[in-house]
Parts: C-alpha cells; sequence; structure tokens
C-alpha cells in the first residue's frame, strides 16, 4: 500500500505546516501551504484515475479470460467433426496442427498484481507481455483452423457454434477481446506514469516536496525543535519504478 500511505503522509505534512501558522513562511511557491494543497488533490485525483483505469484493464483480461477458456474444447470438437467428414487428408493435418498450437498455448492468468503494491510496478511488463502473447497466439491459431475448415466443403455441423459461420463470430469475437485488452493495458499504463511523475519523479513531486519542507522546518525552527521531530515521523517510501 506504498502509495497509498505516501498520500496520507503527504497529508500530514500539509497539516503539520497549516499547524505552524506564521512561523512556516517558505519563500519556494512549491513549499507553500496553498500550492501543496493544490498538488495533493492532484495526486489524489491521478490515484483514482490509476485505480479505476486498473479496474478497467483487469474486467478486460477476465472477459477474454471466461471466452478463451472453451477454444481448446471448441476446436477439438472442430477436429471431430472434420474426422467424420470426406476431408482432404493434408487439409484434415493443418487442422490438427492448428488445434495442438491451440492447446500448447499457455493462457492461465498471470499472478494477482495489486493496484498500488511496489513489486507489481517492477514485475508488470514482464508478466502482462508474456500473458498478452499466448491470448494473441491462441487467436491466431484458431484463425488458422477456421480458414482451414473454411476451405472444406464438406464440413458440415448443426450445431450454431460449430457452423462455419459460428466459428467465424468466435474468431471475431477473440480478436475484439484481445484488442480490449491492449486498448486497456495503454489507458493503464498512461494512468501509471501520470501517478507515477506526480507522486515521484517530477522535480515538484510529493515525495521531493515533502523532503525539502523536512529541509526548510529543520533550517527555521532547528533540529530539536517539535515540530521538526513530528515531520521526521513522517515517512515515505518510493518503489522501484
Amino acid at each position: 500500500m506504498s502509495h497509498v500511505k505516501n498520500l496520507q503522509s503527504f497529508d500530514k505534512v500539509i497539516e503539520i505546516c497549516t499547524g505552524l501558522g506564521r512561523k512556516y513562511n517558505p519563500g519556494h511557491l512549491n513549499l507553500q501551504v496553498s500550492t501543496m494543497n493544490s498538488h495533493l488533490q492532484i495526486a489524489q485525483q491521478l490515484w483514482e484515475e490509476f485505480k479505476q483505469a486498473h479496474k478497467v484493464y483487469d474486467n478486460a483480461t477476465n472477459a477474454r479470460k471466461e471466452a478463451f477458456q472453451g477454444i481448446r474444447k471448441l476446436s477439438s470438437s472442430v477436429q471431430g467433426i472434420l474426422k467424420v467428414s470426406d476431408a482432404d487428408p493434408l487439409l484434415m493435418a493443418d487442422a490438427l496442427n492448428a488445434k495442438r498450437k491451440i492447446c500448447g498455448a499457455r493462457i492461465t492468468k498471470p499472478p494477482d498484481a495489486k493496484a498500488d503494491g511496489a513489486t507489481a510496478d517492477t514485475k508488470k511488463k514482464t508478466t502482462r507481455a508474456s500473458y498478452a502473447k499466448a491470448y494473441v497466439a491462441v487467436a491466431e491459431y484458431f484463425d488458422e483452423l477456421v480458414k482451414t475448415v473454411e476451405s472444406e466443403p464438406s464440413y458440415r455441423a448443426n450445431e450454431t457454434h460449430l457452423t462455419v459461420e459460428g466459428l467465424r463470430e468466435m474468431k471475431v469475437k477473440l480478436f475484439a477481446l484481445n484488442k480490449s485488452v491492449a486498448d486497456a493495458e495503454v489507458r493503464l499504463d498512461e494512468a501509471r506514469i501520470k501517478r507515477n511523475e506526480m507522486f515521484y519523479t517530477y522535480p515538484v513531486s510529493m515525495v521531493n516536496t515533502a523532503k525539502a519542507v523536512k529541509a526548510y522546518v529543520r533550517s527555521v525552527l532547528g533540529l530539536d525543535s517539535q515540530e521538526y521531530q513530528l515531520m521526521q515521523k513522517i515517512h515515505f517510501t518510493k518503489p522501484t519504478l
């Protein structure tokens, strides 16, 4: 919960500075209470936007996982219908190859990545990348299977989901779900960058501002002052970005 705690810590810094009244009168605009309050509001807004983007991403990946769960079984059913059809042996081999690639792809959901954890931020790229590639591959393999079925005149199925049209609709759905996840990931990465800038990387970020405030209070009120001692008890954690 490092990001949330940092928000809370910055709020405490502002409270202490506000309580100092006229004793707290920094010359730098960034250290003034009114400016810090504005920065806190922006940081809170960016944090909410990040959480919302993370929720959209989770919903998109969950919807994709649900849709892809039946693809292996569906592919096996298609292969079975081809077997009882008067299909060309070479075409049968192509269909079997596509089915094997679908069944061999690893599309299990990656370990849960908490929205506000430093560890999740450092591992997100490699985990999400391999996760997404697997689903993209399955959609491509399924597309191969559908094209193979489309080219076989003897393929017949009465079950709606096994008809050529039903398979085409599923193919379109798989590609659409992959695009939804990709779009949600872009939004999530953008929200993460904005959050990190305001929280940590900007020269006037929360963490950098809090450090400057502590230095100012120490220089004006002294190392042994009660106010500075209160400031020292407030801690910030800067995760690996």
